[in-house]
């Protein structure tokens, strides 16, 4: 970005607002001895950023060059660290949104397989979590529910386990928002999902994913739980 840009002038919409931030900003400076400047930025980029520590520091990194792919993955681990193999119960939907949404952008199939053992593992017990859902819920809704979740988990691992097969990424982020309710406080559905957002590749990081994403960010900062809050 060029230096001049970063000195563009702030425009109000009318002269009541220019008068009443230079008269806030004012009184704020005199107080505190800080510059009006400093104010401003410090104003500024706590309105962009979100005065939450977390959602700041995936911000920033977002804006310094991680790809969304690198965000997602390190929102979906923090949410994997719960206790006694709980998460810690973030609202994370519109982030599952946003990945099925940016599969479109994601042109060329590359996979880092690194991650793909650990990520076995997890899906292993996620099956155990919905085996005992299915066994512990003997309505023929849930029956079925629970017998299609089964079927698509070891579709899943089938898939997992032949090289040879090309992931279905979408196809999983589809799963986990279709059995949220169910699988939401396990440790091992967001450690599953950090895998899946680390092992592909070719994530956008362009303005309008850029955007999104900070949007979802944003949100997340005003749903943020009182007890995960420094």
């Amino acid at each position: 970005m060029a230096l001049n840009n970063l000195k563009k002038n702030l425009l109000f919409s009318c002269i009541e607002n220019k008068e009443l931030v230079d008269v806030m900003v004012e009184d704020e400076s005199k107080s505190t001895r800080k510059k009006p400047s400093a104010i401003l930025e410090l104003m500024v980029l706590n309105g962009l950023l979100s005065e939450n520590e977390q959602i700041r520091f995936w911000i920033v990194n977002l804006y310094r060059g991680c790809s969304s792919g690198t965000i997602l993955s390190s929102i979906f681990d923090y949410n994997s660290a719960g206790v006694n193999w709980k998460s810690c119960n973030l609202p994370l939907i519109p982030f599952l949104d946003f990945a099925i949404n940016e599969q479109k952008f994601i042109k060329k199939y590359e996979v880092d397989k690194e991650p793909i053992y650990h990520l076995l593992n997890c899906m292993d017990s996620i099956k155990r979590i919905l085996e005992k859902l299915k066994e512990d819920n003997m309505d023929i809704e849930s029956n079925l529910k629970y017998r299609d979740a089964l079927e698509t988990i070891d579709y899943f691992i089938a898939q997992l386990n032949d090289e040879k097969e090309e992931i279905q990424f979408v196809a999983y982020y589809r799963f986990f928002k279709k059995y949220w309710n169910d699988l939401k406080d396990s440790t091992h559905t967001f450690r599953a999902l950090c895998d899946l957002a680390t092992m592909q590749q070719g994530w956008r990081n362009e303005s309008e994913s850029r955007y999104a994403l900070t949007q979802c960010l944003r949100d997340l900062a005003d749903s943020w739980p009182k007890d995960l809050e420094d």
